[in-house]
């Protein structure tokens, strides 16, 4: 994709995080942007900040509400936007939660939660997208998973498998949307410095911050431009930043027995820890 000039994108997760400041972002390369959230209440500063980051007052700004793990809103809310603001040449489902306990300690809903926001929510946007984009034959759908589609981290069972559910999806899903004209990629970062991730780190257990420091953390303007290269590259799967591209080849390329030898290394580590 060589311009988002003039490009109608819909954003899920708009209003805040990363989904806010990839909509930021590209307005500032020409973009018209709709945002989709559940919180009536982010929606008017955060239409302020992505009006104010418009290179032109000709680019149109809007917010609709919905929760991407409803699947009647999803539908209802991008037809409304679709035939009030124009069918969408990129789909970027930001949505999600974070979740972080042992399956043990972890009561049924929560993990519930999880899988219906990350993964049918992902299922629920890519539906709806399609519904615009077949007709026409074209369009670019982007999947948020992240580095922990990949890498098994202790603590992250329900977010884990919400997001290697979402990375086997989106593996699946281009080769089907590939004869139908229509791009698809998968984005991928390791641990990003949102305000969410402040509220997590004070319930991680020490085995999961442990396991995350192998990967790193990257500030949230990084994690958006990495986005924003990999769509312009069109590039299927979107890893950015060196050491999670480091992490990601080191956890292909190892031998899983030799991998979960030092991840158990490192979890026990910092059980005796805890002790």
């Amino acid at each position: 994709m060589d311009s988002f000039n003039d490009k109608i994108v819909f954003v899920t997760g708009g209003t805040s995080g990363m989904g806010l400041a990839t909509a930021r972002l590209l307005a500032t390369r020409g973009a018209h942007i709709v945002a989709f959230s559940r919180n009536a209440k982010e929606a008017d500063a955060a239409l302020k900040e992505i009006g104010a980051a418009r290179s032109s007052a000709q680019q149109r700004v809007r917010w609709y509400q919905l929760d991407v793990a409803e699947r009647e809103q999803v539908l209802a809310g991008f037809a409304k936007a679709t035939q009030e603001f124009g069918p969408p040449d990129i789909v970027i489902n930001m949505a999600g939660i974070g979740g972080v306990a042992p399956m043990v300690d972890m009561g049924f809903e929560m993990f519930d939660r999880i899988m219906n926001i990350n993964f049918y929510g992902t299922r629920h946007v890519t539906e709806a997208a399609l519904l615009s984009m077949r007709p026409r034959g074209k369009g670019k759908i982007v999947l948020v998973g992240s580095l922990g589609g990949f890498v098994p981290i202790y603590g992250y069972t329900a977010y884990g498998t919400s997001k290697f559910a979402v990375v086997g999806f989106a593996q699946c899903l281009r080769n089907e949307m590939k004869p139908l004209g229509i791009d698809l990629a998968c984005f991928c970062p390791g641990e990003v410095d949102t305000p969410a991730l402040a509220a997590e780190r004070q319930s991680s257990h020490p085995a999961t911050v442990a396991l995350k420091k192998i990967g790193g953390t990257m500030p949230i303007e990084a994690a958006v431009q990495g986005l924003i290269d990999g769509i312009s590259s069109n590039r299927f799967l979107i890893i950015p930043g060196l050491r999670s591209k480091l992490v990601y080849w080191a956890v292909r390329l190892t031998p899983s027995w030799l991998w979960n030898a030092v991840a158990d290394l490192i979890v026990a580590k910092a059980l005796r820890g805890k002790r």
